[in-house]
């Protein structure tokens, strides 16, 4: 064989070897190219430092034949990291035109800013056939604002006062499970918490939680807590606060009391106003140091709004003293009682008989005396001639 034929026989072997390895890799770039990516997400939205995620993928083969899939996998990035080990053969393959969902967990390192972890799916062999799918992962520590909206003046001591609070989430995504409570020393109240449920991004959820303190309580913390995602977090708010008597509940007035007598039992009529500032709920008017008895020995006035004002009457029997007590109770819009008392002298109590235009025993005997002193005397002086002249 001479060196020409040598030579057309070793270039006709490099063509078929350049065939050959073209056509393998027509083949990977196809297989590469009949997988697309056609829904991503990822739970949360965004990440807290330390945070953990969830990402669930959808894959679909747009070829005309079965393709084997290896292994999946995401690889770790600068703050994020996949906290499973390879997916290894999870599904054996992927049909033509059909897909597959998959769900991978990724967690926070700590540090924020924004990372982007790759998606590998490996469709094995040792050509290095895989589709690669980079993604953006959020990691801030945005959490929530706390406000008091509304809340007492003062705290009165061992009554139940409200406490408005708004909670704004400043986050890039919705926080869910949203929960106020209350504590600190001697702080308890009727609801355990409160709840809010979710509050979307930079949006806001108000409510009102029912506080009730001690004499000897200085402050009141107010926590939030709420997940982002599977991860709990907590945010509080502690608020100093004052204890004394309330300067906008009702303050009860009265006037024009009258005292009146009727034997065996006494009345007292009057006027109440409330000069306060918010409405007295449920009024009542009733006595003390006496029998209650007669037609009111309590008087209900009710709801009496601020600048109210309402006439009342109690009866009562044997006074212990010369004095009586009017007792009033009332209540505030978080059902917490007020009594408020006033002495009433009953030595300047007048008759009933008095009070209605009625002559007692003893004015009803001078009269009749004093029209028969008159009768007598016109019936002398007729009897002597000096008013009619008889005939």
């Amino acid at each position: 064989m001479n060196r020409n034929n040598l030579r057309r026989i070793i270039l006709a072997a490099c063509l078929v070897c350049a065939l050959i390895l073209s056509g393998t890799g027509a083949v990977s770039a196809a297989t590469q190219s009949t997988f697309v990516i056609t829904d991503f997400s990822m739970y949360p939205e965004s990440l807290m430092s330390g945070d953990s995620g969830i990402i669930t993928v959808t894959i679909k083969n747009t070829g005309t034949e079965f393709i084997p899939v290896n292994q999946i996998f995401i690889k770790d990035s600068d703050g994020i990291k996949s906290s499973v080990t390879p997916y290894q053969n999870p599904i054996g393959g992927v049909g033509a035109g059909d897909t597959f969902t998959l769900s991978l967990p990724i967690t926070s390192t700590g540090e924020t800013g924004t990372f982007y972890p790759v998606l590998y799916v490996d469709f094995g062999g040792n050509n290095g056939n895989y589709l690669k799918y980079p993604f953006a992962v959020i990691v801030d520590d945005q959490s929530v604002a706390i406000s008091i909206t509304n809340r007492p003046d003062v705290f009165e001591p061992d009554t139940t006062q409200t406490v408005a609070l708004t909670i704004g989430n400043l986050r890039t995504n919705a926080i869910e499970a949203v929960e106020i409570s209350a504590s600190g020393t001697g702080v308890t109240s009727k609801q355990t918490s409160l709840f809010l449920g979710t509050i979307d991004a930079n949006k806001a959820a108000s409510g009102n939680l029912s506080v009730s303190t001690t004499a000897e309580t200085k402050e009141v913390t107010f926590d939030v807590t709420y997940r982002n995602g599977a991860d709990w977090h907590t945010e509080s708010l502690t608020i100093p606060l004052e204890s004394g008597i309330s300067k906008t509940s009702a303050e009860l007035i009265v006037n024009n009391l009258e005292v009146k007598n009727s034997g065996s039992s006494y009345t007292i009529v009057g006027d109440v106003n409330n000069a306060g500032l918010t409405t007295a709920k449920a009024l009542v008017v009733s006595t003390e140091g006496a029998t209650k008895s007669g037609l009111y020995p309590s008087y209900v006035v009710g709801s009496m709004d601020e600048d109210g004002l309402s006439e009342f009457e109690v009866t009562f029997s044997n006074p212990i003293d010369n004095n009586v007590t009017l007792v009033f109770t009332y209540k505030d819009v978080n059902g917490n009682v007020y009594t408020q008392k006033q002495v009433v002298p009953i030595t300047t109590a007048v008759t009933e008989t008095q009070t209605t235009g009625e002559s007692s025993p003893v004015a009803t005997v001078l009269i009749v005396i004093v029209i028969l002193v008159i009768l007598a005397g016109g019936f002398v002086a007729w009897k002597k001639g000096k008013i009619f002249a008889r005939k």
